[in-house]
């Protein structure tokens, strides 16, 4: 059976449009904090690399790693469409509102532009949140910056495949 883009609901119209505005604040913030002066091109491997490095640092609620690989101008969108900057989302971090327990990436795609990569695929969560197991499947892009000589995460946007 095809499925209809058809809206039902306020509430619906309100999740649709709330998404949108959210993606559309990732691009913007990743397009226009990236400076030229500021740029050196980035490699897949260092990519890769310091996601691997992120997500480690996540399952072992790394304060100081996260620090280093996560970029003054994050932007990170959770799954939920709670919006983060790098001190929020460290804070969390701090006070166990998440834990990450299992992080597991696959397809994992990486497109370069310049000093600019971004890297996009499927990720299975084992989380608890204020003590609640989860088990998620979202998909998800970030967007990494390499300047003076450091990869840095920019921009983060994950959502919850049914």
């Amino acid at each position: 059976m095809a499925q209809s883009l058809c809206i039902q609901g306020d509430a619906e119209l309100d999740r649709l449009l709330k998404h949108v505005f959210c993606t559309v604040a990732v691009w913007c913030s990743a397009v226009f904090t990236v400076s030229a002066a500021d740029c050196e091109p980035v490699q897949a491997e260092e990519v890769l690399q310091a996601e691997q490095s992120r997500l480690s640092s996540q399952m072992q609620n790394n304060l100081d790693r996260m620090s280093e690989l996560l970029d003054e101008r994050l932007v990170y969108v959770r799954n939920s469409g709670v919006v983060d900057s790098k001190s929020s989302y460290l804070e969390s971090m701090r006070k166990g509102h998440t834990i990450y327990e299992l992080i597991e990436h696959t397809n994992d795609s990486v497109r370069i532009h310049g000093c600019v990569a971004i890297l996009t695929g499927l990720g299975k969560y084992d989380v608890r949140i204020a003590q609640k197991p989860l088990n998620l499947l979202l998909r998800y892009h970030s967007i990494w910056h390499k300047s003076q000589g450091k990869v840095k995460l920019i921009s983060w946007q994950a959502t919850k495949v049914p």
